[in-house]
């Protein structure tokens, strides 16, 4: 059952992305849900190997479907989703919500600076400020609705059985 509802989750949040988000242009930026998903998944997968291979089939379909460099975002949806895999403890007494939030703002900020400073190879002002900061911040508020949703129709069950073990 949990391997439907992951793929149930990546073929939505690919629908969402593609049918609906590709279109809308929010002050020159295009929200990533994809990154919301991916980083939220991180937050609240256990287990290492589900977590990289959920990564990497969302980073393969969003360089194949994203009109992007397919390798570039390979690499920074499977490195990131690494790294924020391994920081996810810390700090502690911060719940995962707030931690979704950030993770997808820095993310997102970083993949769109990235992805100007290759086709450009430079880095501007402007770019900053009308694509890359709307990105991040449309991003992150997209975290804020995924989470939350996720954790209730993939995780509650996982919360349920560490209670019964504890």
């Amino acid at each position: 059952m949990r391997n439907f509802k992951t793929f149930l989750w990546i073929f939505i949040v690919f629908l969402i992305q593609t049918v609906i988000l590709a279109r809308v242009h929010i002050f020159g930026a295009v929200p990533s849900l994809v990154m919301a998903y991916v980083v939220c998944v991180m937050l609240l997968e256990n287990e290492f190997r589900n977590a990289v291979t959920i990564s990497i089939i969302c980073s393969a379909a969003m360089g194949a479907l994203g009109g992007r460099e397919f390798a570039v975002t390979v690499l920074f949806y499977v490195y990131s989703s690494i790294i924020i895999f391994a920081l996810r403890k810390k700090p502690a007494y911060v719940g995962n919500l707030p931690k979704a939030v950030v993770w997808t703002f820095l993310a997102s900020g970083v993949m769109e600076i990235l992805y100007f400073a290759i086709r450009t190879l430079s880095v501007n002002t402007e770019m900053l400020l009308h694509d890359a900061l709307p990105t991040a911040i449309f991003s992150a508020v997209l975290a804020l609705i995924v989470y939350p949703v996720l954790k209730v129709t993939m995780y509650r069950e996982e919360k349920k059985k560490k209670l019964l073990i504890a």
